[in-house]
């Protein structure tokens, strides 16, 4: 589920038709930053888009850069360097909520959102 108040969606929902999927992501960095405050949630996905910029080549996965805008609480209880994590977003009373668990246990409550950058990226595959 993704909140409806994200700032930019456009790109987002032209390649998906829709918003995708976040079940299981897996989370490549987590940071903050005091100016605002802001946090930056990167992650990848393999949930594909449907019309793919043609510029991305061959690609096997997805590289999301979320910024969440003004946080006002933020809890980070786990972070593990390997393994799928679970996303959800959602608005509630102005503001936006997000909860993260698997690899990953992070919670936070923000007044915007913004897509940063999403990309795609050609993993190699596991033995």
């Amino acid at each position: 589920m993704w909140p409806l108040r994200i700032e930019n969606p456009i790109f987002l929902q032209t390649i998906y038709g829709h918003y995708p999927d976040l079940s299981s992501v897996e989370i490549a960095s987590a940071t903050m930053g005091r100016d605002g405050p802001i946090m930056h949630l990167s992650f990848i996905s393999t949930v594909l888009p449907y019309r793919p910029p043609a510029k991305w080549g061959a690609f096997n996965a997805v590289s999301f850069g979320l910024e969440f805008l003004a946080v006002e609480a933020i809890s980070l209880r786990k972070f593990e360097s390997h393994g799928m994590s679970s996303i959800r977003m959602w608005d509630d009373a102005g503001k936006i909520l997000l909860t993260c668990e698997g690899a990953v246990r992070l919670s936070l409550t923000c007044r915007f959102m913004r897509v940063g950058s999403i990309s795609g990226l050609l993993q190699s595959q596991s033995l």
